[in-house]
């Protein structure tokens, strides 16, 4: 958001301020709370194609986290992201044990007709590694707030978390986009990540053309790796 009078709001998970503080706005097309006793069924729109999704047989499994998961849906009608946090909390004196539930994240990708939909999912299982994925398309940074020029698809080492109101201008209190998924990833920019690059077209453009000279050698490594031998001496 390149609006003057939009300024991230600067939120601190442990409290205390942190000046490599990176916060990325996007979206998750689906995420789901999941525990051993409830599989999430994730189905393509407008195909017969089903992804079912489930915590492995040696997973811990509590009736009582179970209950309060559902209680928390129905009674406080909070999103997956507040239910985890919450799980999270209240499962945290053991750092070393698996959660009784799992944080599960879904990008839905439309590669059109030639190959339909593809699924990219993330799912969370201990609480020290925490694990999502999402469509970003902005950050901020040191107290100014940027657009990216293209959404990222981002397997990110975090749990989103609701966006504070008027944060970036992602979220205000006359023009709600919680409808449409708008979550906050809090990361620090030294942080591990991985980035999908997705392309789509024929083989010609993708490879052949791509990789004509000019654009990019296919020989540029192997001739860097030449010179580079015997201090550059290309002979013995």
């Amino acid at each position: 958001m390149s609006d003057c009078h939009h300024r991230p709001t600067l939120t601190f998970p442990g409290g205390a301020y942190n000046a490599t503080q990176v916060r990325l706005y996007g979206i998750i097309q689906d995420t789901w709370v999941l525990s051993a006793s409830e599989p999430r069924k994730s189905k393509v729109i407008g195909g017969s194609v089903a992804v079912k999704t489930t915590l492995e047989l040696a997973h811990p499994h509590s009736d009582e986290a179970d209950a309060e998961v559902k209680r928390l849906r129905k009674e406080k009608k909070l999103s997956e992201e507040e239910i985890y946090r919450s799980i999270l909390e209240k499962y945290r004196t053991d750092i070393n044990a698996r959660l009784p539930v799992g944080y599960y994240s879904e990008v839905l990708i439309d590669a059109k007709q030639t190959f339909g939909y593809v699924s990219i999912s993330a799912l969370q299982l201990s609480k020290e590694d925490e694990l999502s994925c999402g469509i970003i398309v902005g950050y901020s940074y040191e107290g100014h707030c940027y657009d990216l020029p293209k959404p990222k698809i981002m397997l990110l080492p975090t749990v989103p978390r609701p966006i504070p109101i008027d944060d970036c201008g992602y979220l205000d209190k006359y023009d709600s986009k919680a409808r449409d998924k708008y979550v906050l990833w809090i990361v620090d920019k030294l942080d591990e990540c991985v980035e999908f690059e997705m392309n789509q077209g024929f083989v010609e453009q993708l490879v052949l053309e791509a990789n004509l000279p000019g654009k990019r050698s296919p020989t540029m490594y192997a001739a860097r790796q030449a010179l580079g031998h015997r201090s550059g001496r290309l002979t013995e």
